[in-house]
Formats: C-alpha cells, sequence, structure tokens
C-alpha cells in the first residue's frame, strides 16, 4: 500500500517539474538559435562585402550595423542563459535534498515518524516546483523585456537615421 501513494505522488510531481525543466531548456535553445542566427548573419555580411565592389563608407556603414546588433544581443542573451544555467544548478541541489529526504522517509522505522516525513517531502517537493515555476517566470520576463529594449533602441536608431538621410 504504501508503495502505490509513494507511486501516484511522485508521478504527479514529477511531470510538474518535467515541464519546468522542459521550458527551462527550450529558452536555453532559443538564445543558442538567436547566437546561431547571428553567426549566420556576420557570415552573410562577410559573404557581401566579399563579393561586391562596395566604398569604404558603405562597407564601414554595414560593419557598425552588425557591431551595434551583436553589443545589443549578445549581453542580454548571456544574462539568460546565466540565469537559466544558475536555476539548473538550484535544482540540482534542491533534487539532491529531496531525494535524501525520501530516503529517509523511506527508511523511518515507525509509521508516524515515515508519515511525517514523507509529508515534509511532499511539502519539499511542492515548494520546489512553486520556487521553479517562479524563476522559470521572471526569466522569462526578463528575455520579454530584453527583447523590447533590443527592438526600443533599433526603432529609435532607425529613425535617427531616416531623419539624418532625410
Amino acid at each position: 500500500m504504501k508503495n502505490k501513494t509513494e507511486t501516484t505522488h511522485t508521478s504527479t510531481t514529477i511531470p510538474r517539474v518535467s515541464e519546468v525543466t522542459d521550458k527551462a531548456m527550450k529558452n536555453f535553445e532559443h538564445a543558442l538559435r538567436t547566437g546561431v542566427k547571428l553567426q549566420e548573419e556576420a557570415a552573410r555580411c562577410w559573404t557581401t562585402v566579399l563579393n561586391q565592389s562596395t566604398s569604404a563608407h558603405d562597407w564601414q556603414k554595414q560593419i557598425a550595423n552588425y557591431t551595434n546588433v551583436a553589443n545589443g544581443v549578445l549581453p542580454a542573451t548571456q544574462k539568460q542563459i546565466e540565469g537559466v544555467m544558475d536555476l539548473m544548478e538550484k535544482n540540482t541541489r534542491t533534487s539532491v535534498e529531496l531525494i535524501k529526504k525520501a530516503i529517509d522517509a523511506a527508511q523511518s522505522p515507525s509509521p508516524t515518524e515515515s508519515q511525517n516525513k514523507w509529508l515534509d517531502v511532499y511539502t519539499s517537493s511542492l515548494g520546489a516546483v512553486r520556487s521553479t515555476t517562479e524563476a522559470v517566470a521572471q526569466l522569462n520576463a526578463q528575455a520579454i523585456d530584453s527583447c523590447i529594449n533590443y527592438l526600443r533602441r533599433t526603432n529609435d536608431n532607425f529613425m535617427r537615421a531616416s531623419k539624418n538621410a532625410a
């Protein structure tokens, strides 16, 4: 009877934690894809520069443009990756502590003590899920804010360049 209870609660907790982990991995994957896109854009820039005979002034404009893009995207992406890595480290430590508590609860000799320890395991695991969910939501909000700030800066730069060209 005890094993059924453990299995039921564990199977309902694990998908929630795995969903949060999947979201974190998707965010990391998105950041990685953004970096790859930046590298592809840099390769296209060099291909364009080397295949066309453009003036030095046009070439400098393109390089300055790509430098601005890189300077705007890379720090925000690096910050997001650091946040995801910190979250993964925290989740690893929390998981180890939960496993220790579960082993201790399974080895408890008295039913009352075992029940109290399992209650602590379940409470701690739900707290961990809540904490992870909040951290992922915060990371996502930071990513969205970074994207909005980058788009605003890009739009402002474009508007200034348009006014100067006119």
